[in-house]
């Protein structure tokens, strides 16, 4: 039974896939509802993506809201049932990032492309093509014109460093004034 419920959500995941390739958005919406409509079992990792793909339709037409939901709920049953370090939950993340920065929320932006690029580099590589496109992005979010600064920190403690060239002694010089007889 839950082999013939993997095969429809496949077959539906399939033809959604053809018509967002094609730029059928609404076609592909309805694939990747009923996608998501199958029922699998609550600990199974191919029920994230139908979420993946509603986030994606979602995010090329231009709902980066909504699109970032659907992605932290592919994050969410991703996490459960994979863990969080792995290429298939490094690739929510880095669509998780893309999300936040085009609703210029920089930090949290920086924050899921540094996760995902460190997990890509460590399980793929650093020159795989998924770890090129998330470098690409943090790159992006660090030279973006919204000025990423990163959080600022009060500094512990302060060094002193002497002057490399101190400044010489004056010579004092006698008082000027009347001679006591």
């Amino acid at each position: 039974m839950a082999l013939r419920k993997e095969h429809e959500l496949f077959f539906e995941l399939s033809i959604a896939s053809v018509f967002e390739s094609a730029g059928k958005d609404d076609l592909a919406l309805q694939f990747y509802m009923r996608a998501k409509d199958v029922k699998l079992p609550f600990n199974h990792p191919d029920l994230a993506f139908a979420y993946c793909g509603l986030g994606s339709v979602a995010y090329h037409m231009e709902e980066p809201a909504f699109a970032l939901r659907l992605y932290l709920k592919a994050k969410e049953i991703r996490e459960r049932t994979l863990g969080g370090d792995t290429v298939d939950t490094a690739t929510v993340y880095n669509n998780l990032g893309c999300c936040m920065f085009f609703l210029e929320r920089n930090e949290e932006s920086k924050g899921y492309f540094d996760l995902a690029n460190a997990i890509l580099e460590c399980e793929l590589g650093s020159q795989h093509e998924r770890t090129l496109t998330s470098l690409k992005n943090l790159q992006k979010i660090k030279k973006s014109a919204f000025g990423f600064q990163g959080p600022e920190f009060r500094p512990l403690y302060y060094i002193g460093i002497p002057h490399p060239a101190p400044k010489a002694k004056k010579k004092k010089k006698g008082k000027k004034g009347k001679k006591k007889k």
